[in-house]
């Protein structure tokens, strides 16, 4: 978008310049042939920067400041073979030093600006008089032979000009970008958050429908296992199952637990060795066919987390996924960092996709397994990422990912 308004504007400096030469040649000797060339240089590098305006392509700030540089170096030598300072057309190059200053980053603003404050200083010394600017000079020397107060005056006021415009835009814009990049982070937690209660509510009512199926269920398994020609192995799994139920009763409680409005806001601290030890010990009643090489670091019998309800759930969330993912079992690592809470999680499965990690927590994904959702690890990362923590995958040693969730003691 930029390129192409820079081609504009130069297009309109190539008309500007063939009108003034047109109408200075009317009324003095002008040369020629510099003027030409750098009208037709410029026409060239227009037409072969025509197929770089395409809204599809990226233009990176160097190229954009290359075209700027192009501009801001035949102004001057322009200037150069017309008359020096006195060529009024020298103040265009202030237009090039403005489109630095408001599009590109400092380093180049401040360098094109510098730029032109040097050509602007030579040209007061070398050039070539023109008779049409300076008809009271000598215009057999190639060099002014005296300054005056007006020509001092003249670039003094260029050279503040160009100086103020740089300082003061490049900080507007960075300021602008800011609020800018301030306003596109809660546009997107907003959507974040229409998601979060879309998907709370779904969950809610899921919730209450699932009571009553439960205890249908845990009152046949009740009476199936009251019947005393079971075989042993039938009896065992009948209770397993009737642990597993009574965890999703558990479960079920704890979310109407968690609706309320005062646990939400205001969780008690717990200490960090037995937040991490419970958590892992539920999560292990869920699954208990999967094998774990636990790590708890002693530091965490000496902290206290405040972390909201959800959190413990986000948590679960990884554990299931790297369980799903692993074959042997997973390795958990917990320990207190830079005052901070860090679950380091590790399984020996497949990996993310290449492809996938760019989308992930920032949206619901397809999910490879046959009875997911595709809405966890979103979930997961929208939990943890509000509460001031972060999820970060990675490959791991040995293979597979490693998922490290970083989270603040009082994530409240």
């Amino acid at each position: 978008m930029h390129l192409r308004h820079l081609v504009f504007i130069r297009f309109l400096l190539i008309l500007s310049l063939v009108l003034a030469s047109t109408i200075a040649h009317l009324f003095s000797s002008i040369p020629v042939i510099p003027i030409a060339a750098i009208t037709l240089t410029l026409i060239a590098v227009n037409f072969a920067s025509l197929p770089r305006t395409s809204p599809a392509l990226e233009i990176q700030p160097a190229e954009l400041a290359l075209h700027l540089l192009i501009d801001i170096a035949a102004v001057a030598i322009l200037a150069y073979f017309t008359g020096g300072v006195s060529n009024p057309l020298l103040s265009y190059i202030l237009v090039p030093v403005c489109i630095a200053a408001s599009v590109l980053p400092k380093l180049y603003a401040w360098s094109l600006s510098l730029l032109a404050i040097a050509l602007y200083s030579l040209l007061l010394f070398w050039h070539q008089p023109l008779p049409l600017f300076t008809p009271h000079i000598d215009h057999h020397s190639h060099h002014l032979p005296s300054m005056n107060i007006h020509m001092i005056g003249m670039w003094f006021n260029f050279a503040l000009s160009a100086l103020l415009i740089s300082f003061f835009i490049v900080r507007m814009t960075a300021t602008v970008r800011q609020h800018q990049d301030e306003l596109n982070s809660l546009r997107e937690e907003d959507l974040r958050n229409e998601q979060l209660i879309a998907v709370a509510t779904q969950a809610a009512g899921t919730a209450h429908e699932l009571g009553t199926p439960l205890a249908t269920i845990k009152v046949l398994l009740g009476e199936i296992a009251a019947d005393p020609l079971l075989p042993q192995q039938t009896q065992d799994d009948i209770a397993l199952l009737g642990t597993q139920v009574s965890q999703c009763a558990s479960i079920l409680q704890k979310l109407r637990q968690r609706a309320d409005i005062d646990q939400l806001t205001n969780p008690s601290a717990v200490p960090a060795l037995k937040y991490c030890q419970q958590l892992l010990d539920h999560w292990q009643l869920l699954r208990p066919d999967v094998s774990t090489q636990q790590d708890l670091d002693k530091n965490l019998a000496s902290h206290s987390v405040t972390l909201h309800p959800t959190i413990e759930q986000a948590i679960i969330n990884v554990l299931n996924n790297a369980a799903d993912a692993s074959e042997e079992g997973i390795a958990i690592k917990v320990a207190i960092e830079n005052e901070r809470l860090l679950w380091r999680i590790i399984d020996d499965g497949k990996g993310i996709a290449p492809s996938t990690r760019p989308l992930l927590g920032t949206q619901p994904i397809s999910t490879t397994k046959p009875d997911g959702l595709g809405i966890g690890l979103f979930l997961t990362h929208a939990s943890i990422q509000r509460y001031g923590g972060s999820v970060s995958l990675e490959a791991g040693p040995k293979g597979g990912t490693l998922t490290t969730i970083t989270l603040p003691l009082g994530g409240i």
